[in-house]
């Protein structure tokens, strides 16, 4: 089944298993094109121009994830978070933060990971359907909050409160939109009163390895480290659970692919992963602002971009780039023969100073858990339900309702 734009499924050309979600807009050209309409930008679907773009930051700034509505003038100046930040201040941010992503310590994340997996999976039973993508987002929350420092990562109240902040605004003449709003609008509050405050007060006390002693050493106040919480609570849940919600949604739908994974060892079963988050990036579209005109050297000459424009990396076509990916863009094809320079999932965890540093725990976790979800075989009750987000430029995946296949007797 493949999804579309308005979040309905239809029938997937059968064969190898191919992209399942899909926009209006797919596409793999131009290289560059300029959009004209409520928001111009220039958008790029080439993985050269995009690495043009991306590594390349002393011509453009972040303008994607709600960064050119951030600030304003109000009474009360903090430190943007390191999404949002450019330069030296960016890089002295991420090599503070590195050691808790260094591949020795996300080694070590193993053995807990793998216990809470299989906490998890084991309310996965033969007698009710269960909703995946709940139990994908409890493992990313519990991943996360030992990482970010946060003591309630197992508490199912935390989770709601993580669930409501980051739900899709409810849709407009809902019955109950009014009250999903609200709970929205009080959820950030909640988590900072019940689940941030508490762990920085107990930081002040007791260093630990973890973001918020980080933070606490480097002087930053309640209210930025808050914000920080948040960025990477976004980095490191929402997607990670959207990450584990579509591969597993591939492998139950493919057996060869399903069979493949399960024997394969801990690399051949990443590499699997990360071929799916290749073909269905959560994060589909990287927007930056020119802060001086750029040239790009495209397929029919140069395009002089100006300050001040809006560019585009369109991460969905730029992940389908045969110059780079090679033949059948859109089919899942793990081990195909990529272009050296680009890593296996290409741009699904961005690339540049902005590449995203927990790429490595986010494949590791999602191994962990797909692993051992898929040791007993499963039925699902149908394909999931899919939001598209503006916030992210990706998508939200519900209702992926799964159960075990009873054994016979």
């Amino acid at each position: 089944m493949t999804a579309t734009a308005d979040g309905q499924t239809q029938d997937a050309p059968t064969g190898c298993p191919v992209r399942k979600l899909a926009q209006p807009d797919d596409g793999t050209g131009p290289d560059i094109e300029h959009v004209t309409g409520d928001r111009p930008r220039w958008r790029i679907r080439s993985y050269a121009l995009a690495r043009t773009v991306l590594r390349h930051p002393e011509h453009t700034r972040q303008a994607g994830f709600g960064a050119e509505e951030l600030g304003g003038g109000g009474p009360v100046r903090i430190r943007p978070p390191i999404l949002f930040v450019e330069g030296e201040a960016h890089h002295a941010q991420r090599r503070a933060a590195a050691h808790l992503f260094a591949p020795r310590v996300v080694a070590g994340y193993r053995d807990w990971m793998g216990e809470t997996a299989e906490r998890l999976v084991a309310q996965v039973r033969t007698d009710r359907w269960t909703d995946l993508t709940g139990l994908s987002m409890q493992m990313a929350v519990e991943v996360a909050s030992r990482v970010i420092g946060l003591d309630h990562g197992g508490s199912p109240r935390m989770r709601a409160r993580l669930d409501e902040f980051f739900a899709p605004p409810p849709r407009p003449g809902s019955p109950l939109a009014g009250v999903r709003e609200a709970l929205r609008g009080t959820a950030m509050l909640r988590f900072y009163l019940l689940d941030v405050k508490p762990a920085i007060r107990a930081r002040r006390r007791r260093r630990r390895e973890d973001l918020i002693s980080t933070l606490v050493d480097a002087g930053y106040s309640d209210l930025e480290i808050l914000t920080e919480c948040v960025t990477y609570a976004a980095a490191g849940m929402v997607t990670t659970r959207e990450l584990i919600a579509a591969a597993v949604w591939h492998l139950l739908d493919d057996g060869a692919l399903r069979a493949r994974y399960r024997a394969s060892d801990r690399d051949g079963r990443v590499a699997i992963i990360e071929e799916v988050l290749r073909v269905e990036p959560v994060v589909g579209h990287l927007l930056r602002r020119t802060t001086a005109p750029l040239t790009f050297h495209g397929p029919d000459g140069p395009v002089e971009v100006p300050a001040g424009a809006l560019i585009d990396v369109d991460v969905r076509a730029v992940n389908a780039d045969e110059r780079v990916v090679g033949a059948d863009p859109h089919a899942v094809h793990p081990h195909r023969a990529m272009a050296r320079a680009s890593g296996p999932a290409v741009l699904a965890f961005g690339d540049g100073h902005h590449r995203c540093p927990g790429a490595p725990l986010a494949s590791a976790e999602a191994e962990v858990f797909v692993s051992a979800l898929l040791r007993e075989d499963l039925a699902a009750a149908g394909p999931p339900r899919v939001r598209w987000s503006e916030q992210s430029q990706g998508y939200d995946l519900t209702a992926l309702r799964v159960r075990r296949v009873p054994l016979p007797r």
